[in-house]
C-alpha cells in the first residue's frame, strides 16, 4: 500500500525518519522511496558517505539538508513502525 508522508531528520538519533500522519517508520541506507520534487515523485534511493544522500531515478545525486522536511511516498509494507516489536 502506498501512502504519502513526510522525511525528517531526527536529530537525537542522527537519522532519518519517516512519518505518515502521527507514526513514525525507520529509514536507513539502501531503502527506496519517492521524493517529491515540484509536484513529480522520482524514485529516491537512500545512501550515506560522509553526508546523507538520494540518488533519483538511477542518475542524479540529491544531497539530503538536516533542517529540510521533504514529502514522499513508500509502500508502507516495506517499512517497520518505530518502536514495533521485532
Amino acid at each position: 500500500m502506498i501512502k504519502r508522508g513526510i522525511l525528517v531528520f531526527d536529530h537525537r538519533d542522527q537519522e532519518w525518519r519517516v512519518w505518515i500522519g502521527q507514526t513514525s517508520f525507520w529509514i536507513d541506507q539502501g531503502y527506496t522511496f519517492e521524493l517529491r520534487i515540484q509536484n513529480r515523485y522520482f524514485t529516491a534511493y537512500l545512501e550515506k558517505d560522509l553526508d546523507w544522500f538520494v540518488t533519483l531515478e538511477n542518475d542524479t545525486i540529491f544531497v539530503l539538508h538536516s533542517q529540510e522536511v521533504y514529502k514522499i511516498r513508500i509502500n508502507i509494507n516495506d517499512y517497520i513502525q518505530v518502536g514495533a516489536p521485532l
